[in-house]
């Protein structure tokens, strides 16, 4: 064929990168620069001064590295996943946009994240009495404690709760228990796809309060925007109110993310609070009040990839086929 099908779904998306017929990202360091490379198209190269840090656990390469302009760096599998000089951005979306819109959270899940970082920006929330994080490999919860400065306090506070087991298994445990589900989630690649299929949202929409939000990472609008269309509609079969919002992370593919919103019934716009977002802004260096509704005005491009049209199938087919000559 000259180019692949459409992706419809989670899964299909994700065959394409598993199949390895789109190259999934993909990274490696060579002494003095890491790059990573995505869907075989496009490098990212840091200067790294040092490796402090690798192991492999049952799951997964783990990975440390110190850098003049990015201070510490954590790659699982050779795949960048925070840098000290911008994780806060990720964070800090993923966390205040859907805690700010709810008049008293006070129960949080937090499905992978076990760098500690959205643990962090939660418990900045006095509000909230319960935060359980429930990471699958406790491997990346330990040495982020011994080489990142916020995940042993975060840790060690009296409201958190670390369980390490999976995160599927784990919310079709629990029915009604948590305001909030934050995904802090890998790619949609091998195992980690199953944290992107409407059966797992389904769950997440049970594990919830009434009046209760999932935000979840949605992928690049820029770099794969298919991918971005096949996750948007698992989470809108398993949720009535579905949308999408932005976040300019510098050491993700393409700079720009989405972040998902969903809810059985809670919309972005229903509810602020309004002193308790001055409030946290203020230890902040991302948010601002302001972002809360801006955050959800999507640039054309984005909105489109947002509903399952891609405006660069042309240039991604290209990359299909080039990939892919005999097809």
């Amino acid at each position: 064929m000259a180019s692949p099908d459409k992706p419809g779904t989670i899964d299909q998306a994700a065959a394409l990168l598993d199949g390895g017929l789109m190259p999934a990202t993909r990274g490696g360091f060579d002494g003095e620069w890491f790059t990573e490379e995505a869907n075989g198209s496009s490098r990212f190269a840091v200067r790294m001064d040092a490796l402090l840090h690798e192991e492999r656990s049952p799951w997964q390469k783990i990975s440390v590295y110190d850098s003049s302009f990015f201070g510490r760096v954590l790659t699982l599998d050779d795949v960048f996943m925070l840098s000290e000089r911008d994780e806060f951005v990720y964070h800090e979306m993923l966390v205040h946009v859907p805690l700010l819109a709810m008049p008293n959270p006070a129960s949080v899940l937090i499905i992978g994240g076990g760098d500690g970082g959205c643990l962090r920006e939660v418990l900045r929330h006095q509000c909230v009495q319960r935060v359980v994080l429930c990471e699958l490999d406790e491997r990346v919860s330990r040495v982020c404690e011994q080489y990142f400065s916020w995940p042993e306090s975060a840790f060690a506070d009296a409201r958190a709760e670390c369980v390490f087991e999976d995160g599927i298994a784990f919310v079709k445990e629990h029915t009604a228990a948590f305001d909030l589900v934050i995904v802090d989630s890998t790619d949609p690649v091998g195992a980690a796809v199953g944290l992107f299929r409407r059966e797992f949202y389904e769950s997440v929409r049970t594990c919830l309060r009434s009046g209760g939000v999932m935000t979840a990472q949605t992928e690049s609008p820029h770099w794969n925007a298919d991918m971005l269309g096949a996750i948007n509609r698992e989470i809108g079969s398993a949720f009535a109110e579905a949308d999408s919002y932005l976040a300019m992370i510098p050491t993700y593919p393409g700079g720009c993310w989405s972040l998902a919103w969903a809810s059985a019934t809670r919309r972005p716009g229903d509810f602020f609070d309004q002193q308790r977002a001055e409030e946290i802004a203020a230890s902040c260096s991302y948010y601002q009040p302001g972002l809360q509704s801006a955050a959800f005005e999507l640039p054309v491009f984005a909105a489109r990839a947002c509903s399952g049209e891609n405006l660069f199938e042309r240039f991604d087919s290209r990359v299909y086929r080039n990939r892919n000559p005999d097809d």
